[in-house]
């Protein structure tokens, strides 16, 4: 169950950039009496945004991924016979 609940998150961790971009672009054209300005101000503070946020998460998402395959072939080293 963690390894789709993972697969899942990963998989919107894509959505999630887009609509944090998204919503800081509609925020910043909406708000002020330069809706170009405010747009290009919002979706610059919404890449950042989604940068910060989806980066650690796919950073963290990595990292699990990494010390799946590190357990994986510790088992598989464990269960070898010792070499003389």
């Amino acid at each position: 169950m963690n390894h789709f609940l993972a697969s899942v998150l990963a998989a919107m961790n894509a959505v999630l950039a887009f609509a944090i971009i998204a919503v800081g672009g509609y925020l910043g054209a909406t708000y002020g009496e330069n809706a170009i300005l405010g747009l290009i101000l919002g979706l610059v503070g919404g890449i950042i945004a989604a940068v910060l946020v989806c980066g650690l998460l796919a950073l963290l998402l990595d990292i699990r991924a990494e010390l799946r395959e590190l357990v994986v072939l510790a088992r598989r080293n464990h269960a070898a016979p010792p070499q003389s």
